[in-house]
C-alpha cells in the first residue's frame, strides 16, 4: 500500500552511464619490468613492431634485399670511411666481399678476400699523413689492412709490416690516443703500435695478475670522465671475458705517465662487438642487462641492474640472453633516426630473431622487432643494414614488408583499472587517433584480468587498396583514406564490447605495402560502463 502522492518504486534497473576515457599514446614504451597491477602511466605491455617517438608510437619500416654473399650466415659487417669514400664490406662462408654496391642483389659478387677461418671481425678506421686505412681481425687469421683500394695480409714481412706479435691472434681493434691496440684472443695480453702509425713493432700491455676471475681480454675501449677541473678525459678500459674492467690513464702503456686507476666487477659481456660509445660512456651488452662502464666502477655487481640501460625490460634481456649467448650480440646506434638497434640473434629453430630498439632521446624501448634475422648489423652512409643467417644483407627501415613478408605491429597498452579498482567494467566502444599520410587497416580490441590475449590481425592493407576508403571496416576494425601530407586521422568508433575489472587495451596495425609506412598512434578514446563492486 502507498500513501496519496508518494513516488512509486521503479519496475526496471537503474540506467548505467557511459563514461569515457582518453588515454594518450604510452611514449614511455615497453615496460616489463612493473607491477602489473599498479603499472606506470604511459607504458606498454607490449609494443612488438613499434618504437616510441617523442610525440606517439611509430610502427617501424620492413626490410629489402641488399645483397646475397651466399646461404651460410653473414657474421660481420664493417664499414670503410676514408674522406668522401665509403664502403661497406661483408664476411660468410670464409670470404669477405665488397657488397657497397652490387650489380644483383640476388647473385653474390666476387670476394675481395677468401680462404679464411672465422668470420667474426673486430674493426676500425684510422687514419695517418699516409691516408685512410681500415683495420680487420677475426682472431685466427692474420689481420687485414684496407687502403681504400686493397686489403693487405699484415705479418712480420708485409708492407706495412707488424712485428713483435703474431696478427693471426688479434681478435678486437681499437683506437686510444692515436695509437692502434689489438687484443690476442684468449690471452691477457694486448699489443700496440707506435703513435700514428699503421705498423711497426708492437708492445705488450700484460694484464696477468690485474683480473682477479681469470678469463681473458675480450675487447678494449676508450673511456670518458669529468676531471676534476670539469674537463673530458680519456682513460684506456680493458674488458674481460669474466666481465672485469681495468681502467687506466696516461698517453700509452711505455710512457711515464700511464698508471692503473683501478678495476671493477661486472657481468659477463655478450660479446667482442657487443659495446658501443654513449657519449663520452661505454655501454656494454652483458648477460643481466645494457650497463655503462660508469655504473660499474661504482656498483657491486648485484645492484648493477637497477642501472641499467635496459632496466625497463630486465626480464625479457635476462631470458633472452641466456638462451641466445652462445652467438655473439651486436648494438648499433642510428643517430640520424635517434634510435638503438640491439640484434638479439637467432641461435636455434626455437629462438626467433629479435631486434631490441631503445629511443637515444627518451631512453623509452621498443620492439622486439620480429621478422629481422640481424646477426650484425652496420650504419653505413646514414642507412642501418643487417646481416642475416641466410647469406643475405638488408636495407633495414625501408619499405613495407620483410622481403615479401608482411608484419603486424602490436600495442598493449599497460594493465589499467580505469579509475575504479575493484568494480567490473565493460569497454563498450573505442577509437584511436593517428598522424599517417597511407592508408592502412587498424584492429582495436581489449584483454582484461591479466591475461593478455590478441585476437587473429585483420590482412594487411596493400597497395591495391584505394586511398579513398574511409570509416569501412568490420566487427574491432577500420581503413582509412589517404593522403599526402602527414595529418591527424582517426578511426571510427568499433565495438569492444569486454567485461572485466582491470585491462589492457591493443591495437593491431598490419603492414605489407611498398612504401615504408608512416602511422603514429597519438590517442586512444574509449567509452565504458562502470558496474557493482566485486566480491
Amino acid at each position: 500500500m502507498f500513501l496519496p502522492g508518494a513516488r512509486q518504486p521503479s519496475s526496471s534497473p537503474r540506467r548505467r552511464v557511459s563514461r569515457d576515457k582518453a588515454i594518450p599514446a604510452p611514449i614511455g614504451g615497453w615496460v616489463s619490468a612493473q607491477n602489473l597491477a599498479a603499472s606506470a602511466a604511459g607504458t606498454c605491455l607490449v609494443l612488438d613492431n613499434m618504437y616510441p617517438t617523442t610525440t606517439g608510437l611509430r610502427i617501424r619500416g620492413g626490410n629489402r634485399l641488399h645483397a646475397t654473399v651466399g646461404s651460410v650466415p653473414v657474421q660481420s659487417l664493417m664499414g670503410y670511411v676514408g674522406g668522401t669514400v665509403k664502403s661497406m664490406f661483408a664476411a660468410a662462408g670464409g670470404s669477405v666481399y665488397n657488397i657497397t654496391t652490387v650489380a644483383n642483389p640476388a647473385i653474390p659478387p666476387a670476394p675481395a678476400f677468401s680462404g679464411q677461418t672465422s668470420n667474426y671481425y673486430a674493426h676500425v678506421n684510422f687514419a695517418t699523413t699516409g691516408g685512410y686505412f681500415m683495420y680487420a681481425v677475426n682472431g685466427t687469421d692474420l689481420a687485414r689492412l684496407y687502403n681504400g683500394t686493397t686489403w693487405t695480409a699484415i705479418n712480420g714481412a708485409s708492407v706495412p709490416a707488424i712485428t713483435g706479435a703474431t696478427t693471426s691472434t688479434f681478435s678486437h681493434v681499437n683506437v686510444y690516443r692515436n695509437r692502434i691496440y689489438f687484443v690476442e684472443k684468449n690471452t691477457l695480453i694486448v699489443d700496440y703500435l707506435p703513435v700514428d702509425s699503421i705498423g711497426g713493432a708492437a708492445a705488450q700491455l700484460n694484464l696477468a695478475g690485474i683480473f682477479r676471475k681469470g678469463g681473458a681480454v675480450l675487447f678494449t675501449a676508450t673511456w670518458s670522465s669529468e676531471s676534476g677541473s670539469s674537463s673530458l678525459n680519456d682513460y684506456f678500459v680493458v674488458v674481460s671475458t669474466e666481465g672485469e674492467i681495468a681502467i687506466f690513464t696516461g698517453s700509452y702503456p711505455g710512457g711515464a705517465d700511464w698508471s692503473l686507476v683501478g678495476t671493477a666487477e661486472g657481468p659477463e659481456p655478450l660479446g667482442v662487438n657487443a659495446w658501443f660509445k654513449a657519449g663520452g660512456d661505454i655501454a656494454i651488452e652483458t648477460i643481466t642487462g645494457l650497463i655503462t662502464v660508469s655504473a660499474i666502477k661504482l656498483k657491486d655487481p648485484g645492484a648493477l641492474a637497477v642501472d641499467a640501460l635496459s632496466s625497463a625490460i630486465e626480464p625479457d634481456w635476462r631470458r633472452e640472453a641466456s638462451l641466445r649467448r652462445t652467438v655473439p650480440w651486436e648494438a648499433v646506434k642510428w643517430v640520424e633516426k635517434g634510435l638503438l638497434y640491439v640484434s638479439v640473434p637467432s641461435v636455434s629453430v626455437s629462438t626467433a630473431p629479435l631486434v631490441y630498439v631503445k629511443n637515444l632521446a627518451t631512453g623509452a624501448w621498443g620492439g622486439p622487432y620480429k621478422g629481422w634475422d640481424a646477426r650484425c648489423m652496420l650504419v653505413h652512409n646514414r642507412q642501418l643494414y643487417f646481416g642475416a643467417n641466410d647469406g643475405t644483407i638488408r636495407i633495414a627501415e625501408i619499405g613495407g614488408r620483410d622481403g615479401t613478408m608482411p608484419y603486424t605491429g602490436l600495442i598493449g597498452f599497460a594493465w589499467d583499472h580505469i579509475g575504479t579498482p575493484g568494480y567490473t567494467k565493460t569497454v563498450k566502444q573505442a577509437r584511436a587517433d593517428f598522424i599517417t599520410t597511407q592508408p592502412f587497416a587498424v584492429q582495436i580490441s581489449a584483454s582484461v584480468n591479466y591475461v593478455s590475449s590478441f585476437p587473429s590481425p585483420p590482412n594487411a592493407t596493400t597497395d591495391a587498396i584505394p586511398t579513398s576508403l574511409f570509416d569501412v571496416g568490420l566487427w574491432g576494425e577500420a581503413i582509412w583514406d589517404g593522403g599526402t601530407a602527414l595529418f591527424p586521422k582517426s578511426t571510427r568508433w568499433v565495438s569492444i564490447g569486454t567485461t572485466g575489472d582491470i585491462f589492457s587495451m591493443q591495437i593491431q596495425i598490419p603492414i605489407g605495402a611498398t612504401e615504408t609506412p608512416s602511422a603514429e598512434l597519438t590517442i586512444l578514446h574509449l567509452t565504458y560502463e562502470q558496474g557493482a563492486l566485486t566480491v
